[in-house]
Formats: structure tokens, C-alpha cells, sequence
């Protein structure tokens, strides 16, 4: 698993947007927990979870971070869909460059 630094070094390097920034030093700091979902890394950065669609998108199309969407039961007992995220393992080559 990377370290903190890992990911920040390539990231700085990127040409990715702040806020999109932002998000991957969220992510960073929940390194040891793997699968993190949406509505937390929205509340650390006081934004809904709407708001972070696009920089969420950014970072897959930059190979920085993975999502995995799951259909599960809600507080309601209602099934709806979850999206969970995670830093990649390895960044890609063009992106670490």
C-alpha cells in the first residue's frame, strides 16, 4: 500500500484541480481503511457528496483513485446504490513522471 507521500508527490505533479486535490488528501489520510465511502470524505471537506462528482471523476480518468459502486440496504430498508473509493495501488507511469 503507498504511503502518504507517495501520493502526494505525483499528484503536485499532475495537472489535476484543487478541489480534486483536496479529495486525494482526503483520501490519503484513510490510507489503512481501503474502501472509503462518499458522504464522509464530503463532510471532511464541507461539500455535499454532489460536489465531489466531478473532481471523484478527475482523479479515476488520472489512474489516482478506483471506485466500486454497491447495491445495499439503506437506513429506510430500501436497496440503493453505495460508491465507495480508494487510492490505487500503483499510479500509472505517466502520472508518478
Amino acid at each position: 500500500m503507498a504511503t502518504s507521500t507517495d501520493v502526494m508527490g505525483p499528484a503536485l505533479a499532475s495537472g489535476i484541480s484543487d478541489r480534486a486535490f483536496r479529495v486525494l488528501h482526503v483520501l490519503a489520510l484513510h490510507l489503512d481503511s481501503g474502501w472509503v465511502p462518499i458522504p464522509p470524505i464530503a463532510d471532511m471537506l464541507g461539500m455535499t457528496p454532489h460536489q465531489i462528482r466531478l473532481p471523484l471523476a478527475e482523479l479515476r480518468t488520472a489512474g489516482m483513485v478506483e471506485h466500486d459502486r454497491r447495491y445495499v440496504t439503506g437506513d429506510t430498508g430500501r436497496k440503493t446504490w453505495h460508491t465507495y473509493v480508494r487510492l490505487v495501488d500503483d499510479m500509472p507511469a505517466e502520472v508518478a513522471a
